[in-house]
């Protein structure tokens, strides 16, 4: 089976990582050829040569994007920035391969639409992995007054990856019953959890410094604890960013007297890293899966998250993690708090917090639902043919 993958020009972030998890895990025991286009050559191409996956790029260009002010002014520019390069990419894209052998297009985010586009051209199963909330985590904008009514022209069948995506784009229009909720995967090789020292609670933070990420609420939590417990509690920040974001929070660690809060750039190896620690964080405003959340599962640690998204699809409080009240600073720090004087409880959630992601989000079972699903739209193909 040949499957046509297109991802947009991302070579960091949660959908390029959950792309590239879902082609290493199908490369050991399925017969799929999976061949990817990506909107720009980047770090993403040469992940995928050095685990021999067939890639290419063509500039094809996103028509929902983040934006800058005026609003107005930036739709202008990303239209015009589309028209113009779409014709180059088909035709780059046209030269490179023959669509009569391609039996599935999967397009991995829902803010490009070359995927489509080509599956409604040749008559060919499209999938559309629809990974965000859009306006609910970051100001974005289409250059499609109605972008439902715009993808709804083509005849996808559409993969969210938490039931709290699915349900905020049925509730923009977008038709429950072609959307199937199929969650992300995680591969764990290397999220071994090691024996910690629990006199002093070392916390990881992972995610882009930004606002919606909710580095900030933390640290001013952690302003507000009692003084007897900064001292037995250390943080570690890693991510990449604004810098004028992050100077921004370096102030604050400074204004809040925080020595043992550091702020760390993006680390590679940061799966080595996770299982140094007793809790995970997660703030974020509208988590579209919660990708570090896994994580922090399967490491053996215990996720401290916010209340929206699709946290709360992943944690159950006090049973596989802590769950504070979003935007709630008070509640933020009695959470804490809670976790410092319940410290052997925390230790039996991290191990069921293991227990339940080894068994509801691995990649193993990721990739199983979606090689069904491939299967499903390929028989129902053949099926319409017969009839």
């Amino acid at each position: 089976m040949k499957v046509l993958y297109f991802m947009n020009h991302a070579d960091k972030g949660g959908a390029m990582l959950a792309l590239y998890d879902l082609l290493v895990e199908l490369k050991k025991s399925s017969d799929i050829e999976p061949i990817i286009f990506t909107g720009k050559k980047n770090n993403f191409n040469n992940m995928l040569d050095k685990i021999n996956v067939e890639n290419y790029w063509a500039p094809y260009k996103n028509f929902i994007s983040s934006y800058k002010k005026p609003k107005n002014l930036f739709r202008i520019f990303l239209w015009l920035r589309y028209i113009i390069s779409k014709p180059i990419a088909l035709m780059k894209i046209e030269k490179i391969i023959d669509f009569k052998n391609i039996d599935i297009i999967h397009t991995n985010l829902d803010r490009i639409d070359i995927g489509a586009y080509y599956a409604k051209k040749y008559n060919i199963p499209h999938i559309w992995h629809i990974r965000e909330h859009l306006d609910d985590d970051f100001k974005t904008i289409s250059i499609f007054k109605n972008y439902i009514k715009y993808m709804e022209k083509y005849n996808s069948t559409y993969v969210a990856i938490s039931k709290s995506v699915k349900n905020r784009w049925v509730t923009r229009g977008l038709p429950e019953n072609k959307i199937k909720l199929i969650y992300d995967g995680i591969r764990a090789e290397g999220l071994t959890k090691r024996e910690i020292n629990y006199k002093t609670i070392k916390m990881i933070f992972i995610g882009g410094y930004s606002k919606n990420k909710g580095q900030e609420e933390f640290i001013e939590a952690l302003g507000k604890l009692p003084q007897k417990l900064k001292s037995k509690i250390e943080v570690d920040f890693y991510g990449n960013g604004n810098l004028k974001y992050i100077n921004y929070l370096e102030k604050k660690i400074r204004s809040y007297n925080l020595k043992n809060v550091k702020l760390n750039p993006y680390d590679n190896d940061i799966y080595s890293k996770i299982s140094n620690y007793t809790i995970g964080v997660n703030c974020s405003r509208a988590e579209g899966f919660g990708r570090i959340t896994v994580e922090y599962m399967l490491a053996g640690i215990c996720p401290l998250v916010s209340n929206t998204g699709a946290n709360i699809e992943l944690i159950s409080d006090k049973e596989t993690g802590i769950i504070y009240k979003y935007s709630n600073i008070e509640d933020l720090v009695n959470k804490i708090i809670y976790i410092y004087e319940n410290i052997d409880k925390i230790y039996n959630i991290s191990l069921k917090a293991k227990e339940d992601a080894k068994e509801k989000f691995t990649i193993k079972l990721h990739t199983e639902n979606i090689l069904k699903l491939y299967n499903e739209l390929i028989k129902k193909k053949r099926n319409n043919y017969e009839h």
